[in-house]
């Protein structure tokens, strides 16, 4: 049996994460970080599937520093003194994989409208240290593999999940038929300047649709948005009729898709790297719940319309007229039972973590047995 260790968020027994509040008994435990839920969750549904099931070959746990680990995952944690570390670990043969989640490494000349969520140098710097320096990468999104692999030929995509027993019932995963027409977003409250880039459109469905944002302080993300584009956000909601829900778990958020319906849309600024290696987990949690997508071309929303057996789980609108034909056919209910279905099933066959748990277990099976 191999034993795999997972340090999520560069909780690693240092000093420094004593002095940060870490207990003596986390040692024990593993580090957890509930400041953190989401990556411990996505660690946490992939160790679920491996763990329980008995022909797997692996244990995946959480770091503890005592025990000796066949390889040890760095999921997004690059922080100062995890490549040290991790060169530590290796000495003794232990692999090192790491998880990379966002594009830190290329060149960022464009300002995001939310100037603290661009990668600094040094955060760019410890990307391709540990990068670089790794047994081999696993990467959440396609475009960000075939950035990492031109620095580490052993990297692997391994793209974002939900367990099968969060999936809705089908017969929650019905169109809404509700007029006006629900349309969700979900995000970062200061990347809901996103919207913008179907700002268009929205405006011009404002009559017939209803825009669900489920997001954290509205209000105080704006304070952080640079002067011109809170501006125009405030100017857009304004102009469409919208309702904001607070953001308090994943169950609670499939529960809001699943019982209102409607579709999911994911505009995106493409003009900048941070952007477009995103995952395609803001729309696949909504098609889970039978909410067709509607979305810009991001490569890996591009992935889950190729991966689709019937398109119309997924429409990609390249400008404001194809974002507004767009809510203009999902308004339209007559086929929409069918695009429901269809990203549904998108979900449940390629997108579910069992699926992924496997295509983890490959990757790190391919890295232990490299040279």
């Amino acid at each position: 049996m191999k034993r795999i260790g997972f340090i999520i968020n560069s909780r690693f027994p240092e000093w420094g994460a004593f002095v940060r509040g870490m207990r003596p008994h986390h040692l024990l435990t593993g580090w957890p970080d509930p400041s953190s839920p989401m990556h411990f969750m996505r660690f946490g549904w992939i160790a679920e599937v491996v763990n329980r099931d008995p022909c797997s070959g692996m244990r995946y746990e959480l770091f503890k520093p005592w025990r000796h680990y066949d390889a040890v995952v760095f999921l997004k944690s690059m922080a100062d003194g995890c490549s040290d570390y991790a060169q530590s670990i290796k000495a003794h043969g232990t692999k090192v994989i790491f998880e990379a989640n966002v594009d830190y490494y290329s060149e960022n000349t464009e300002e995001l409208p939310a100037g603290h969520l661009k990668p600094t140098n040094e955060q760019r710097g410890q990307a391709i240290a540990m990068t670089t320096s790794s047994s081999g990468v696993i990467a959440s999104s396609s475009n960000l593999a075939e950035i990492c692999r031109y620095m580490n030929p052993r990297t692997f995509w391994v793209a974002d999940h939900i367990p099968k027993r969060l999936l809705p019932r089908h017969r929650d995963c019905v169109p809404s038929g509700k007029t006006p027409l629900p349309v969700w977003w979900s995000g970062m409250p200061e990347k809901a300047s996103d919207l913008l880039a179907a700002g268009e459109a929205l405006r011009a469905m404002g009559n017939r649709i209803r825009l669900h944002l489920v997001t954290g302080d509205l209000k105080s993300a704006m304070s952080r948005l640079d002067a011109t584009t809170a501006s125009d956000l405030e100017s857009l909601l304004s102009s469409v009729p919208n309702t904001t829900h607070r953001f308090s778990s994943i169950n609670d958020l499939l529960a809001l898709y699943a019982q209102n319906g409607g579709v999911i849309i994911s505009p995106r600024l493409l003009d900048n790297p941070y952007n477009r290696s995103h995952t395609e987990w803001k729309i696949t949690l909504g098609m889970a719940c039978g909410l067709p997508a509607i979305a810009s071309p991001q490569k890996s929303y591009l992935d889950v319309l190729e991966r689709a057996a019937d398109p119309s789980a997924v429409t990609i609108c390249r400008s404001s007229e194809e974002w507004r034909e767009a809510l203009e056919e999902a308004f339209d209910m007559t086929q929409h039972v069918a695009a429901s279905n269809a990203a549904r099933m998108t979900v449940e066959t390629h997108y579910v973590s069992e699926v992924m748990a496997t295509q983890h277990l490959k990757a790190v099976h391919c890295i232990l047995e490299s040279q």
